[in-house]
């Protein structure tokens, strides 16, 4: 099995530079595009993206070429990063950590269900049955209120 980038798929661009790049791509302020990636970097170099919150352990420096660019149309199959819940699907304070009285989220608004910000893999109607067996959860938790 082959593996790299495959330049020659519509919509994938290579270069040498970032100026270069965003020119391909058809971006049209450069230099926002090159302040976007050195943002990244010193994120990068911190060990911590301030701006996303994506994980240390996912971060990669993008300063060495070539660089590698794709046309992507933005497309949302599901929200898997809600809110943080307990165990009876209390939303859970972002300062403290507690529950919030009378705050519930349940299906794809209760998050880290997958064990972060994303799924591991793309199953149609996986999220379903998680809503279901959280709507219970919470309904028979409220009840016993």
């Amino acid at each position: 099995m082959e593996v790299g980038v495959f330049e020659d798929q519509i919509g994938t661009y290579k270069a040498d530079t970032l100026e270069e790049l965003a020119g391909k791509l058809g971006i049209t302020d450069t230099a926002a595009f090159v302040k976007s990636v050195e943002r990244y970097n010193e994120c990068v170099a911190a060990g911590k993206d301030l701006d996303f919150g994506k994980e240390g352990k996912w971060l990669t420096a993008i300063d060495t070429p070539p660089f590698y660019g794709i046309h992507r149309h933005v497309r949302v199959s599901a929200v898997v990063s809600g809110v943080n819940v307990g165990p009876n699907m209390e939303v859970l304070a972002a300062e403290t950590g507690e529950p919030i009285p009378g705050l519930f989220a349940i299906g794809n608004t209760a998050g880290n269900f997958y064990g972060g910000v994303d799924y591991s893999m793309y199953m149609p109607g996986l999220s379903l049955g998680r809503a279901h067996t959280q709507g219970y959860v919470t309904g028979k938790y409220v009840a016993s209120l």
